[in-house]
This record gives C-alpha cells, structure tokens and sequence, in this order.
C-alpha cells in the first residue's frame, strides 16, 4: 500500500475514534444532573402554624402540636401573668380554708367614753352622748355594716317578760367606715317609755350583717361588743364651777357708777 493511502487511512481512522469519543461524552453529560440542580438548592418555604399542624397531625403527634401552636400564638409575658394570677388565686384559697378554722375573731374597742378609764360610764337624760368605736388588728374583715342598740335594766317593769336582746335600736345599718355615732336620748328610745335615773343599761355595738345574738361571726369579724352605763337626771341649777345653766356674758348687763360714788372717794 503507497504511503499517502496509508496516511490517509490513519487520518480517517483517528477521526472516527474522535467522533465516538464525543458522542459518549454527550451521552454521559446528558444522563448525569447539571450542576445549577446539584449544587444550588432553592430555598424551602417556612412552615405556617397549619402546614406545621397538619404535618404534626400526619404523623401522630397532632396533640402535642396544638399545644404548642397554643402558646405560641401569645406572647411570654402574657402566660407569665396567667400562671402568677392562678397561683395566687389557689394561695387565697388555701388561706382563707385555713383561715377560717384557726383565725381569730375581732373586736371593738370602746374610745369614747374612754372604756378603759371609764368602765361604767353615766349619761344624763335629754343629753346627746357621742360614741366613738375602734377594731382590733385581728379584724381583718371589717364589718360592712354596724348596728348599735340599747337594753333596759334587769329590773325594768315594763321589760321583765321580754325575749329578745335589745329593748330599742340606737342606729341601724351604719356604713363599715363608721367610727363614731351621737345618740339622742330624747328621740332614740324605746317607743312609749322613757329613760329613767338608774343603773344596769347596757349598750351594743355589732355586724349589723351577723346580728347581736350571733356570738362567732367567724375569724377576722367582730363579736358584739357591750357595755354598761348609768343615767341620770341633772337637778342643779348651777355647773360645777358655780356658773348658772345657760348662763351668757355677752348678755349680761353692766353696772353704772353713780355720781356720788365719785364725791366719796375723792373726800376719802
């Protein structure tokens, strides 16, 4: 075979192998993924609270995807104050259960007249006297209404057959912040009868909501409170400096020096 023949040959053969070679390697280039699908992803969409429930629901844990969903939708300062306002509601409870069966009942105290000073006080008929009233520390439920009334002597005819406590009513359903309350004795009595000079009146001061005969109202309220007084009637004329009833210097007249008052003094 002449030499250009068999250089031509060559050239042919080597071509078609070039050829094959290319067309195998757009086969494989074909079937393998391209590099944009490979090496950049897409970002994924973010869950929504229902994609995310209905997914927790698919797989068996939907319960558990509700309560989370739940809290999440407020915010942590809100939960906070609910979980604070629930313990302090069972502390409250808890406490006044206790409270109730160890607590201790209030008490009023008597400042005028001063009961300590005065146990037996004496009040003059026709007079208006002032009562003036306090609680112990251990009231820590006051009292939201306040009821005062009065009894006769143990000896009194007209009331020796009675049953009840109270013989007439002072004041009846005074506001809770009442601290003080006057009595007139002439109009706050009992009706058709009066007050006589004598001693072994009694006076009560109690919850106008528990009555006078409850004696345990309950821890932190007060029990009704009594005392007893004497009346009298005033027979004098004059106070105890001397001064007579009623007396005005502003209207009393004044004295004029006669002329021959003057005369003696001076030839004196």
């Amino acid at each position: 075979m002449p030499p250009m023949r068999r250089f031509t040959l060559w050239r042919a053969v080597l071509l078609a192998m070039a050829l094959f070679g290319l067309f195998f390697h757009v086969l494989a280039q074909d079937q393998s993924p391209s590099p944009s699908d490979s090496s950049i992803a897409s970002p994924m969409p973010l869950a929504t609270p229902d994609t995310s429930l209905e997914g927790a629901s698919d797989s068996g844990s939907g319960e558990q995807a509700t309560a989370t969903t739940d809290d999440s939708a407020y915010p942590n300062s809100f939960l906070e104050e609910q979980t604070l306002a629930n313990d302090s509601d069972i502390s409250a409870e808890s406490f006044d259960a206790s409270y109730e069966e160890t607590g201790l009942p209030g008490a009023v105290s008597l400042n005028t007249p001063d009961y300590v000073a005065i146990p037996t006080p004496m009040f003059e008929i026709g007079s208006s006297v002032v009562l003036g009233w306090s609680y112990s520390n251990d009231t820590l439920r006051p009292p939201a209404k306040v009821s005062i009334c009065g009894r006769y002597p143990p000896d009194y005819a007209a009331f020796k057959g009675r049953t009840g406590i109270c013989d007439w009513v002072v004041a009846s359903n005074l506001t809770g912040g009442t601290r003080n309350y006057t009595w007139d004795t002439v109009t706050q009595g009992a009706p058709g009868y009066s007050f006589s000079a004598d001693t072994g009146y009694t006076m009560y001061i109690y919850d106008g909501d528990f009555g006078v005969s409850n004696a345990s109202p309950g821890a932190g309220r007060i029990t009704p409170f009594a005392f007893t007084f004497s009346m009298y009637n005033s027979q004098y004329d004059n106070t105890n400096q001397g001064v007579p009833v009623g007396y005005n210097p502003s209207a009393a007249s004044v004295n004029q020096i006669s002329p021959w008052s003057l005369v003696v003094v001076l030839l004196l």
